[in-house]
């Protein structure tokens, strides 16, 4: 099933990673539950981490708003 196109703008980030890790990646990406590439896989799993933190309180939740320009904004007021 195709991912539904974003609504929001994207950014590009490179992570290097051991061997060992790549091969864990590409086991979740055989799994089919967190992605289907490695790519995928992390991007996932950086999502929820980034949520369980923010239920932890330890990440505060930032406020977004969509700006004029069609790009989201952080709410710093």
């Amino acid at each position: 099933m195709a991912r539904p196109a974003n609504t929001v703008e994207s950014l590009s980030m490179t992570i290097t990673v051991t061997p060992q890790v790549k091969q864990y990646l590409e086991d979740l990406v055989l799994k089919g539950t967190h992605g289907q590439s490695a790519a995928e896989v992390v991007r996932t799993m950086v999502n929820n981490t980034v949520r369980q933190l923010i239920s932890t309180k330890e990440l505060d939740e930032r406020k977004w708003r969509l700006g004029e320009n069609g790009k989201l904004e952080l709410v710093t007021d």
